[in-house]
């Protein structure tokens, strides 16, 4: 686990994070649809992370067979004070996560971090996100952020990539969508998903950030599709996989 903390890790401020466990105590578990699920955890000491940055987390109550650990973007800004994680859980899931679906209220888990360089910073002004299906959740955790004007020079279009016309959190992002600076495009196929970023490019250039989550092969050929059109701030989540 650990190298592969180091190898996910750009900025030397962070590797503090990964030496303390932080313990967390479950509250509640959210069906959020189509495989889709939240966990939500209160905290007893103070935890401070930037929006849209990620943890890693392990279960050392339960005997976890298999990978004893999962990383995971925080859904969560700091100013709602419980850290929330999104995570798809197919029919057959790891046994990592069928104990986190049988996670009681007051049971308690370890998280690493939070870190990582998928957040925001004091030079953007447009960030132009594309979020893969539960890939949105550290873009829900920064919209909370722009949407409660934290950063009030910065203004995001997310281009989100649902299935079937299904889009988590889709009425949060509705209330996000309420705000002046954000706004978003739902799309279901590649073909939709190329289309926007085509016209996002063509819009902003490079005078925005484009921030890409969801899983490694979205993520490569959105990089490649951005980078083929020379656009040069790309940020994407570190980890693979949910």
């Amino acid at each position: 686990m650990f190298d592969f903390i180091l190898r996910a890790l750009s900025n030397p401020l962070d590797y503090w994070k990964i030496l303390k466990k932080n313990t967390l105590t479950f509250k509640a578990h959210v069906d959020e649809g189509n495989g889709n699920h939240s966990f939500l955890f209160d905290y007893q000491k103070p935890i401070h992370w930037k929006a849209g940055q990620h943890g890693v987390f392990t279960l050392p109550a339960q005997n976890v067979s298999g990978k004893k650990w999962r990383a995971f973007s925080l859904a969560s800004s700091a100013i709602e004070n419980e850290v929330r994680i999104g995570t798809s859980i197919p029919a057959e899931p790891s046994d990592f996560k069928k104990k986190l679906l049988a996670l009681q209220p007051g049971d308690t888990i370890s998280m690493r971090g939070p870190f990582g360089e998928f957040h925001l910073n004091n030079t953007q002004k447009h960030v132009v996100a594309i979020a893969g299906g539960i890939g949105v959740t550290p873009l829900r955790a920064i919209m909370i952020e722009i949407a409660n004007d934290l950063h009030p020079d910065v203004t995001i279009e997310l281009i989100y990539a649902g299935k079937n016309g299904y889009f988590t959190y889709h009425d949060s992002c509705q209330d996000f969508c309420q705000h002046p600076n954000i706004s978003i495009t739902y799309v279901n196929t590649p073909e939709e998903v190329n289309a926007a970023i085509d016209t996002a490019v063509e819009k902003y250039k490079n005078t925005a950030s484009y921030y890409i989550s969801g899983s490694p092969g979205m993520i490569g050929a959105i990089k490649k599709r951005l980078r083929d059109a020379h656009i040069k701030r790309i940020v994407n989540d570190p980890f693979k996989g949910y």
